[in-house]
Parts: C-alpha cells; structure tokens; sequence
C-alpha cells in the first residue's frame, strides 16, 4: 500500500533558510560592486570622447576665426590702459555689439571673446560649451524675457551654467604675447575643461607647486572628469585628455615634458624679458593674466559669473 502521509511530507516545499538568504545577498552585492563601477566607468569613457569631440568642433570654428582675422583668435576690446592683465567675464550678454564705444560688454572679457564665434556663425550649436561630464546647460539663445533672439542681439553667455570650458586668457601685455595662431607653439594650450578655480579669498590664489604630492596635483584638475583629469585643446589642433594641469609649455616651447600648469599664470605680474622659473605655484585671479610669451592661463572659474 501507498503511504499518503509520506507522500505529503516528500512534496511539502523547504523555503529559504536564513543563511541561504544572506549568501544570495551577498552574491548580488557583490555582482553590483564589480559592475556597477564599471557601468560608470564605461560612462565616463564615452563623455570624455564626446566632451573632446565639443573641443574639436571649437577648434575648427576658431581656425576659422582666425583664418578671416590675420590669424589672431578672437578678442573684444583690451584696455591695455586700465586693465592690462586682467579680465571680465560674461557681461553685456544683450549686447547688439561689443565692439561699440558704449557696450554693456565690458574690455577684457574673455567668455564675450569666445562668444564671438556664436556671433559669426561659426558655432551654431551652443551645446558644443557644454561638456557631458558637467552640470552645465547649453544656452537658449533668448534675450533677458526668455524669448528666442537672433545672435546679433547676444553679445555674451548669459550664465555661468551656459560655459564648462576655459580659453586662454587674450588680454596680456606680457612681452610679445600673442593669442595668434602663427606665433603659439604646439604645446600652447588654447581650451580646455572649466578652470576650477579656488574657493579661497582674495583676488590672486597660488596653485599647486610644480613638485606637489600626486594628490595634491589632482585637486588642481577640472571638477568636469571628477579630477580624473581635463580635455585640453593645444594649438597644433591636438585634442588630449591630461591627467595633471602641468601640461602647458615649459621654460623650453620645444620640450613636451611637464611644464605650465594651464589653469594659472606664472607669475603675479609680467615677466620683463627673463624666462620663467623651472617650477612655482602659479597664480589665479580675475587681476591676474598671462606673465610670459607663452604663458597658457585658461580662464574664467568655475566660481565665477551669474547663475
């Protein structure tokens, strides 16, 4: 005969004992731990591609720039009186023209400068200033009112959010200074991811010293690749992704080892003939501009203009 009962018992189902619970915990914790870094990893691979992509399609756009303007990239008005060194950032962004006499864009301001490629035409996609890695958001093109305007009427980014890259300083009356593309050597940095700038006081902050801990260079990196590192654009068209900020030209424009830190100038002040020192901090600073021939300082901050 047929035992029901132990026929009950053999199909009765056995549920998940607590240890056996934990271990599957355990293996899907584990699963998320190797995967999940490298799913971000695998992001932010394809948003440095894309972020170098924007630096190309800038470089073409000031090449030709430069090929309709004697070769010099673009600059609105110095005031090599006043402010020869310094620079303003993201005024007069209504501006019908910032060349004119009475312009709310004020002199020596280096994002109206860049923006001169939007005004041109050159650049017809704004999101090309934002980098994918970054919390910026490309502009509308829209007047103060948030109504769609023509770039004539525009004369300036008209937020901080609207710009993650830095472009080098033009304003300097550092001996033979030049933003021109003839008279910069390949290694000149021209962008590059946004400039992070400091949260210290004052007008003009030291960087990181040439000789500095690894680690303590890395916090002079971009904020836009988490201070992996920054996109920079040189001036033989190469675009480059760079794990030290010290990747600008050295004492020597024909040596491709460590030289500049590219987000500040090297010295407070223009340097009168002689070469810069071999290593040093480096300064920042809306007071501050470009001390040497070939002195990249990359600019604005991150910490500066309107939000």
């Amino acid at each position: 005969m047929i035992d029901v009962r132990k026929i009950g018992c053999s199909s009765k189902k056995r549920g998940f004992t607590v240890i056996e619970l934990l271990v599957v915990i355990g293996i899907v914790v584990l699963l998320l731990a190797i995967f999940v870094p490298y799913i971000m990893t695998v992001r932010e691979s394809d948003r440095r591609v894309r972020c170098a992509g924007n630096l190309r399609q800038i470089r073409d756009a000031l090449k030709q720039y430069a090929d309709e303007n004697g070769r010099n990239l673009p600059r609105v008005v110095y005031d090599a009186a006043h402010n020869p060194n310094g620079y303003t950032c993201y005024t007069g962004a209504d501006a019908d023209d910032p060349f004119a006499a009475k312009s709310s864009v004020k002199p020596n301001d280096v994002t109206a400068s860049l923006w001169l490629l939007v005004r041109n035409h050159l650049i017809t996609d704004t999101h090309v200033f934002i980098c994918p890695s970054s919390s910026g958001v490309a502009d509308e093109l829209t007047d103060a009112a948030r109504r769609p305007v023509d770039v004539k009427h525009r004369g300036n980014f008209r937020t901080k959010w609207n710009l993650t890259y830095s472009y080098a300083s033009p304003f300097s009356n550092a001996y033979d200074y030049r933003l021109n593309s003839d008279a910069l050597p390949a290694r000149f940095a021209i962008m590059a991811d946004m400039n992070p700038g400091d949260s210290g006081e004052g007008n003009s902050i030291t960087g990181p010293a040439h000789d500095s801990p690894p680690l303590v260079r890395a916090r002079a990196n971009s904020n836009n690749h988490q201070k992996a590192g920054q996109n920079v654009l040189y001036a033989d068209g190469n675009v480059s992704f760079e794990t030290s900020v010290f990747c600008g030209v050295g004492r020597d424009p024909d040596q491709n080892h460590d030289g500049d830190n590219i987000y500040t100038a090297l010295a407070p002040k223009r340097l009168e003939g002689q070469k810069p020192p071999p290593d040093g901090s480096g300064y920042w600073g809306p007071t501050t501009g470009p001390s040497w021939q070939y002195d990249s300082y990359l600019v604005p901050t991150e910490q500066e203009g309107p939000r």
